[in-house]
């Protein structure tokens, strides 16, 4: 008498756990697809996120390149006056006239941008 009493409140238990379990399963599921479509914002976030950075990333490479280049033209630009105004000053020396030091580097401008 008392296994059968253990027998059906065993099966009443598991009749009572077992639609509880599958309605758990349920919300899981749905939390499940919740939480992929979470994942997948977080992911296209990420990959936004590391697209920006690697683009401020070479704009400042290309900056760098830019004033790396220009510096590069003005010291080429200063050298080529400074030779110019050697030769002016070699001349001049020569033939013994004598001019200004602004009046050199005038000349030297006007034979550089020619």
């Amino acid at each position: 008498m008392i296994t059968a009493v253990r027998i059906a409140s065993s099966r009443a238990v598991r009749s009572a756990v077992v639609p509880r379990a599958v309605g758990a399963t349920r919300s899981l599921a749905i939390g499940d697809s919740l939480a992929s479509k979470e994942k997948v914002e977080e992911d296209r976030y990420i990959r936004a996120r590391e697209a920006q950075i690697a683009d401020s990333r070479i704009a400042e490479s290309k900056a760098r390149k830019a004033a790396a280049d220009l510096a590069a033209a003005d010291k080429a630009r200063f050298a080529a006056k400074s030779a110019a105004m050697e030769n002016i000053a070699n001349m001049l020396a020569r033939t013994g006239d004598v001019v200004s030091e602004a009046g050199l580097a005038n000349l030297a401008k006007f034979i550089v941008c020619k």
